[in-house]
């Protein structure tokens, strides 16, 4: 039975009390700072001195066997993915991996027990920490001491952010696209300045209060919060920000004396909460609304709100497909992609964009409930929210924590380490103290031996992703996959066969092992069975991007150009929209002066119309013309082409291929002019006949915009004009219109020359000569003036 005793209440502040505030108040700083610890290394190092900590510095408190067995009972959520999968539902994904591509898993419902452990292992740390935050028995100075702490911790996050962005350097382990903020996905660094702005509210009013000119410094660090939040571009930071805030301006609002509520500050406070409010509403609908804004050229490379639909809707549909108990913990992204339909994407899906839809997926339903029970009775103890109690730093982190908890709906917060870590301390920082809670040796020594371990856990991930070495589990996996790599460059293949078989036992279901271990059986010459089988393996668990069929046609294309194909046929499937990216992508890896892939090149050409006009783009015009001789003699009608297609294909055939060719088969085809008039009107001209290539020229080219006529001026005064102004176009115009209309050619060709022989007019210019040398059967002449016409008309381009 559990030792217990009734704690004592502190009311005088001891010296261990400040240090240990130091650690556990910048603790999820720093894992802020390691890229968010979303690395097993960075993981590592955070677990490490968290298990220093507990052993040292465990909780001496019990919260009580309600809460207990809640933070058991979630605990035991995550084991139970390790019992015999017999025992329940058996997914169809697991019968196909294992009957139809041969892959030998594990008698547990986790299909890959290594990955688990280490998540479960993940999972313990995260809730000792929420214990031994939520544990301490502290004086009342100590908690807002820990909660500045915190906050200035990230403010020195949000400004470093900023000085980094603006100075285009960066950190080795922040690793953000845009180069702002220490995480991957900026909606994570959105939610950790977010829920910190209302914390900095309450630190900056409790200073007004009380007279202190330390509010401005708040005021500062709220600026460069906000800042950080506006150059982040998240529109979840801004939603946090103003919800959080007008929720907690309001409450302490409401919360005040019945005088003090029916004077003017409270007022403006309850219309600066409204407004907020209102503009968090405005930013979550979206849509046209926030396109009035024009914040939509800010748009990162995040998922869309829009595309977050069809992952939900895929997740759920996995959901539905596997046991009540879940995929265990660390399996969402490998089997996720087998079940990409609505959200299907040449990218891969690395989670459900929600963290409760993640936790339903990996450890069943019934883990949902358990963490609302634990937040209940968690959130019981806040209250009473009453003066002299920290209420308006309380009340901060409360709802610090439960913005992070609605934002977890549509991301990912709770499941990086240093978001997580944060919104728990918030969590913690926000009980009611001094607490009631009952000291327990049981407690106590329990947090010493998990310390033990976490100790050993981190150091194992740390030193491990230094060295290099095979620990079994993710950290395992990542080294064997890049020794793999070095092995097979430097031809040890069989090196590299041996070091992905043994990753394999920890990780069943990476298809990346699958394929390293493919191309290494056939650098070993291995019978082409076995790579095939894994490469098939590969596609299978990853069947969305092309690149996994694209580098295994590289891989083929020596030993086997058959099974080359096949491969980059599938590549192209995949690729969709982007095909002829891909296409190229072949041709200039492969290179077309290789027999084998030339011949494996012209067959994907050549069953493609698309992809032919890509092929032919490529050759010069000695290996162009038989290329197309038979391309064209498989389809001398170009039915299955498009009008764009056949007007690209024209231009290619007028520059590299046999133009008399071109020409019969325009004449056998003369609803094909439209596609290659130019050419032919060229043809026709260069063989003496003119009117033929003008005719053409008129019928194609001459839809031209012209200038309005003036009125009212006769041709003597047009003609005054004209010769007195040398730039005088639409005199000019007008008086070529009026003279052609009454039959006067040569007068109308005399005035148009005036301006094309020596000079610079406007395109058209040439055009009318061309017509008037038409309208006197001048053709050669006319024909002069339509190519200097195509010449003014590209000069001006």
């Amino acid at each position: 039975m559990e030792e217990t005793s009734v704690s004592h209440v502190i009311h005088h502040p001891v010296p261990a009390q400040w240090a240990r505030s130091f650690f556990l108040a910048w603790l999820p700083v720093l894992a802020v700072f390691l890229g968010g610890s979303t690395s097993k290394w960075a993981e590592g190092i955070i677990v490490a001195f968290f298990g220093v900590f507990l052993i040292f510095q465990p909780p001496r408190r019990s919260l009580g066997w309600k809460i207990n067995a809640t933070f058991l009972a979630f605990a035991l959520c995550g084991l139970v993915s390790f019992l015999p999968h017999t025992g329940f539902f058996t997914p169809d994904w697991r019968t196909a991996l294992t009957n139809d591509f041969g892959i030998a898993l594990p008698t547990t419902v986790t299909p890959q027990p290594w990955l688990t452990a280490g998540c479960f292992a993940s999972l313990v740390a995260g809730l000792c920490w929420l214990y031994r935050v939520s544990a301490q028995q502290l004086e009342l100075r100590v908690a807002r001491f820990q909660l500045r702490l915190f906050a200035s911790g990230i403010v020195a996050i949000a400004a470093l952010s900023i000085l980094l962005y603006l100075t285009h350097h960066s950190i080795p382990s922040w690793n953000n696209p845009r180069n702002f903020g220490p995480f991957l996905n900026r909606n994570q660094t959105a939610d950790l300045f977010g829920v910190t702005s209302v914390l900095i509210l309450a630190s900056a009013q409790d200073d007004i209060r009380h007279g202190r000119k330390r509010w401005a410094l708040w005021g500062i660090a709220l600026i460069i919060v906000i800042a950080a939040i506006c150059l982040n571009f998240s529109r979840a930071g801004i939603v946090i920000l103003v919800a959080a805030s007008a929720i907690w301006i309001a409450t302490v609002a409401l919360r005040l004396g019945a005088p003090v509520r029916a004077g003017a500050a409270c007022r403006i406070s309850l219309a600066v909460s409204f407004l907020l409010l209102l503009l968090s509403a405005l930013l979550i609908a979206g849509g046209q609304t926030i396109a009035r804004f024009h914040l939509q050229k800010f748009a990162g490379t995040d998922f869309s709100s829009d595309f977050r639909w069809p992952i939900f809707h895929d997740a759920w549909q996995l959901i539905r497909s596997s046991p009540w108990v879940g995929l265990g913990l660390g399996n969402f992204e490998s089997i996720f992609a087998i079940f990409r339909d609505a959200s299907h994407g040449n990218t891969r899906a690395f989670h459900p964009e929600s963290d409760w839809l993640w936790i339903w997926s990996e450890l069943g339903w019934i883990a949902l409930p358990v963490i609302v029970l634990g937040a209940v009775l968690l959130i019981r103890r806040v209250a009473p929210l009453q003066v002299g109690t920290n209420q308006r730093f309380r009340l901060a982190a409360l709802i610090g924590a439960l913005m992070f908890a609605l934002h977890g709906l549509v991301d990912v917060s709770g499941h990086r380490v240093g978001t997580a870590y944060s919104a728990m301390f918030l969590l913690g920082l926000s009980l009611h103290r001094p607490t009631q809670l009952q000291v327990s040796k049981t407690i106590s020594w329990t947090f010493r031996f998990l310390g033990v371990a976490f100790l050993a856990i981190g150091l194992a991930w740390t030193t491990a992703w230094r060295s290099i070495a095979l620990l079994p589990g993710a950290v395992g996996v990542g080294n064997a996959k890049q020794l793999a790599v070095v092995a097979s460059r430097g031809y040890n293949f069989g090196e590299a066969i041996n070091l992905t078989t043994r990753a394999l036992n920890w990780a069943p279901l990476d298809w990346e092992l699958y394929y390293l271990r493919a191309t290494a059986e056939i650098g070993q010459r291995e019978p082409a069975q076995k790579a095939l089988d894994d490469f098939r393996r590969a596609r299978f668990l990853e069947p969305n991007s092309e690149s996994v069929p694209l580098q295994e046609g590289f891989a083929w294309l020596r030993a086997r150009p058959d099974l080359a194909l096949m491969a980059w046929r599938e590549a192209l499937r995949r690729a969709g929209t982007e095909r002829k990216d891909i296409f190229r992508t072949i041709m200039f890896t492969a290179k077309l002066r290789d027999p084998a892939a030339r011949q494996i090149i012209r067959q994907l050409a050549f069953s493609e119309h698309d992809l032919a006009l890509v092929y032919f783009a490529q050759l010069n015009a000695e290996e162009f013309r038989p290329a197309f001789s038979k391309f064209f003699d498989a389809d001398p009608d170009l039915v299955a082409m498009k009008p764009e297609e056949k007007r690209e294909l024209f231009q290619l055939w007028d520059s590299r291929g046999d133009i008399n060719a071109l020409i019969a088969a325009v004449n056998k085809h003369p609803d094909w002019l439209q596609f290659t008039w130019r050419t032919v009107a060229k043809y026709r001209g260069s063989s003496g006949d003119f009117r033929g290539a003008c005719e053409l020229m008129e019928k194609f080219d001459a839809n031209v915009a012209f200038p309005p006529e003036e009125i009212g001026q006769s041709i003597e005064q047009l003609r005054e004009r004209v010769y007195r102004n040398t730039n005088n176009f639409s005199a000019a115009y007008t008086l070529y219109r009026q003279q052609m209309n009454r039959g006067l050619i040569d007068d109308a060709l005399a005035t148009i020359r005036h301006f094309t022989v020596g000079r610079k007019p406007p395109a058209y210019f040439h055009l009318l000569e061309a017509q008037a040398w038409a309208a006197k059967k001048n053709w050669e002449r006319s024909w002069d003036a339509w190519q200097a016409f195509e010449k003014a008309k590209a000069s001006n381009h």
